[in-house]
């Protein structure tokens, strides 16, 4: 029982790391100014167009994202969900707000280049620490894994995706840019990079 608990307390704290490091990868996307992941440009342009805080909209847009994908497959959400459905978007208001206060941002190429490089890490990596958690994802995130129960792979239906995402943040007037491109053709790239890295390491613990 208490390795049960224990599991469990360590599956909860690999999801709150995860989702902070997400957001925080959302940050320094924003601070690069060469574009933000495609989810976060679409609320934005959308928030801001119904004048609305970004937290408020995304636990908005998850709730409704939420409740499509039960319909059709419950199996992936859990304590996780709730934990990244409510916290990425008031991180990132208060990381912006910092950077602000601090004057924080990214003047030249290099830099802007730096902090996008950092940024599409942590994001990926972020994303993969709090599915391997395994105790529920976004419904964001949950559409991709939807998918690939059908036959269709991760990279694949999450950079579709992705692009519709992207289209949507255009639409509406986002924050997109290169950046946003590259994130959208490639993140999945990485997440998958980073998952099977993660499913590695866990597979060899498990032997000991």
């Amino acid at each position: 029982m208490k390795k049960s608990v224990f599991s469990f307390t360590n599956r909860i704290t690999l999801s709150i790391i995860g989702t902070v490091i997400i957001a925080i990868g959302i940050a320094l996307f924003r601070l690069s100014n060469l574009g933000i992941d495609p989810a976060t440009a679409a609320n934005i342009g959308i928030s801001e167009k119904l004048n609305m805080n970004l937290g408020n909209y995304q636990l908005i847009f998850n709730l409704l994202l939420f409740l499509i994908i039960f319909m059709i497959n419950r199996t992936f959400f859990g304590i996780g969900t709730i934990i990244n459905m409510t916290f990425p978007g008031y991180i990132i208001d208060f990381i912006d707000m910092k950077f602000s206060q601090f004057n924080v941002h990214a003047s030249l190429f290099w830099m802007q280049a730096l902090f996008f490089l950092v940024s599409i890490l942590l994001f990926s990596l972020g994303i993969s620490i709090y599915t391997h958690a395994d105790i529920g994802v976004s419904p964001y995130d949950a559409v991709a894994l939807v998918l690939e129960n059908y036959s269709i792979s991760y990279r694949v239906s999450r950079s579709i995706q992705d692009i519709l995402f992207v289209s949507i943040a255009f639409f509406f007037g986002g924050p997109i840019g290169v950046g946003t491109i590259i994130i959208a053709l490639g993140s999945g790239i990485f997440i998958h990079f980073w998952r099977n890295l993660l499913k590695n390491i866990h597979e060899k613990e498990s032997k000991y």
